[in-house]
């Protein structure tokens, strides 16, 4: 959906740009844009779905949790990973949590937000399954954050800078697939018992869906190939298995107990 350009401004002061940042009455003629790739109608129902999902999917592996300390160790930052972006989907669902990036885009800073928080608290999750140290996962969840980070710089820029910033992300990308496919396999793998299954198809399904989000900015946030509409349902389907699913495999994955992993 595309909306006509009102009257170009050259600035906007602080309280333009967090109302910009909320949604409500956000100016569509920022960067001079003659029009604005916005979510369609179909785009705003996949927000709400997907919303209600993660919602729902937060109650119940939070029940879980409450079950056991060692239940809790594992399944509580599966928890909060829905949670958060349960929260995230309502601010975008509800037309909030977005701006106008340069490319004459909207651009949902709530899903980055949602990223920098959640994605971190995946890679804690796996760094308890697999046993690793405290060290290994504090080096990896900040590799996580740059990479976000990244991502998020790249998407508000234009011209060749925007791809330095995806290289830079991708750079931070690969430490992190690395370490999830090599050391905290072995460590993992080194603990056996259930941990190292748990682990195996968590990891394998962390890696193969991280790998799909790149792509998905290439064209999106990077050429603008796809719409924002479409650009909300691939990531919505991407982030559903990334964090739903993955709280779904952990709540189930320890047939004799927490205690085993």
């Amino acid at each position: 959906r595309h909306f006509p350009k009102e009257e170009a401004i050259s600035s906007m002061s602080a309280v333009q740009q967090l109302t910009m940042l909320v949604g409500e009455g956000a100016k569509l003629d920022v960067h001079g844009c003659k029009t604005v790739d916005m979510a369609s109608s179909f785009g705003k129902a996949l927000l709400e779905f997907i919303f209600i999902v993660m919602a729902a999917i937060t109650l119940l592996i939070g029940v879980n949790a409450g079950k056991s300390k060692a239940a809790g160790k594992v399944l509580y930052p599966a928890t909060f990973t829905c949670g958060i972006a349960a929260i995230a989907y309502f601010a975008m669902a509800s037309g909030g949590g977005w701006v106008i990036a340069p490319d004459c885009r909207q651009l949902f800073v709530a899903r980055y937000l949602d990223w920098a928080i959640t994605t971190p608290l995946i890679l804690i999750d796996l760094g308890v399954v697999a046993g690793v140290s405290k060290w290994d996962i504090m080096a990896l969840v900040l590799s996580d954050v740059l990479m976000v980070a990244c991502g998020a710089f790249g998407a508000l820029t234009v011209g060749n800078v925007k791809w330095v910033w995806w290289f830079f992300g991708m750079a931070w990308f690969l430490h992190i697939i690395f370490a999830l496919g090599k050391s905290w396999a072995e460590a993992a793998k080194s603990r056996g018992g259930e941990s190292g299954a748990v682990y195996s198809k968590l990891a394998g399904l962390t890696v193969i869906v991280w790998f799909c989000y790149p792509i998905v900015w290439v064209f999106a946030e990077g050429f603008g190939n796809f719409s924002v509409t479409f650009e909300v349902l691939i990531y919505g389907v991407l982030d559903l298995i990334a964090k739903a699913v993955f709280g779904l495999i952990l709540m189930s994955g320890a047939s004799s107990g927490y205690e085993a992993i």
